[in-house]
Parts: C-alpha cells; structure tokens; sequence
C-alpha cells in the first residue's frame, strides 16, 4: 500500500523516492485508498503517483486536517480533532490540533517528460524529534540513488532545505512551552 515508509525532510528526500519509483525499485500508488486501506496510515507512511498513471490529482484520507502551511517546498496540514467538545466559538472549534495527531506534508513536480508527479507524507512530532523515522538520503536502500540531472527542472537543484530545519526548531521550540503542539 505504501510507497515508502520513513521522514521525507528534504525536495532531495522526495525526489530520492521519485527516482526510486522510477526504477521499481520502489511502487507508486495506482489508486485511490479503500476506506479499509486508509484506516491502516501512520506515522511514516509516504505515498508517491503519477498523476495519469493513477487518474487522480487530489489525495484523500478521510481524515480533517487544518488549511495548509507553506514549509519550503512542502504543503503541511495537521489533523484536526473531530470530537466535539464545547466551545465559545466556531472559530476555536475549528482550529483543535489532535493531541499526538498527524502531520500531512505534501509535494508535487512536474518532470522534463511533463509527468505530474505528487508525494504525501505522514509523522509526528514525536517520530521526528526522536529519530525514528529514517529519511531516504539515510536509508541504505536509497541512499545510493543519485537523481538524474534535468529531470525535474522545477526543482532548484541548490534548494535541498525544504524549509525544515526551522520546522524542527519550531517543534522544539512548541514542545517546550506546549504540551499539545
């Protein structure tokens, strides 16, 4: 069902799985998820596609994530909690982060071959402050792999960051002062 499970931190990460895909090594999702499939997403599930291959540009979960931040390269949402508990207001209703919930990254690229191909990765705070989850660059069975020059031209080949290493300052930093970031 996945493509890959590990911390995607990097566009290097995300084209590292790309490249691995492209040579089987790796499977792109060829479908939506079942209901029965999507139950089964964790922390560290990453799924990548091909846009035409699959048939579909959107990715669904079935869960309720906040609107979308930009983070470097990446989409990132955080899964919303959905019981329903009194409030004052709509408003701070519908900004409750699930406590230990999700965090939804997304990434998208369009290739020299004009291939529209899209990342959606999955962790938590707690997966990636504590190293549990291997990114591809470190993963021997990945790491090897070297992303053919030109192939994806959108992509600054300079601009590796991907905005995280704030991120992971941010967490330390909310985790510090916020039992619940």
């Amino acid at each position: 069902m996945e493509t890959y499970v590990g911390y995607i931190k990097t566009p290097q990460d995300a084209l590292i799985v790309f490249e691995a895909c492209r040579r089987g090594q790796l499977d792109r999702v060829q479908r939506r998820l079942s209901t029965k499939e999507r139950i089964h997403i964790r922390s560290g599930s990453v799924f990548a596609w091909d846009e035409r291959e699959a048939g579909m540009r959107r990715w669904t979960d079935g869960r309720t994530w906040s609107p979308s931040r930009v983070l470097g390269s990446f989409l990132t949402y955080r899964e919303l909690d959905t019981k329903r508990r009194p409030r004052r207001s709509k408003a701070a209703a519908a900004c409750s982060y699930k406590q230990d919930g999700l965090i939804k990254q997304s990434f998208s690229i369009c290739t020299a071959t004009n291939q529209k191909l899209h990342l959606i990765s999955y962790y938590t705070k707690t997966d990636v402050l504590t190293g549990r989850l291997k990114q591809p660059s470190a993963d021997p069975m990945l790491s090897q792999i070297v992303v053919p020059k030109g192939l994806y031209p959108e992509l600054n080949p300079l601009d590796t960051s991907g905005g995280h290493s704030a991120t992971i300052h941010n967490m330390r930093q909310a985790s510090m002062s916020s039992p619940t970031m």
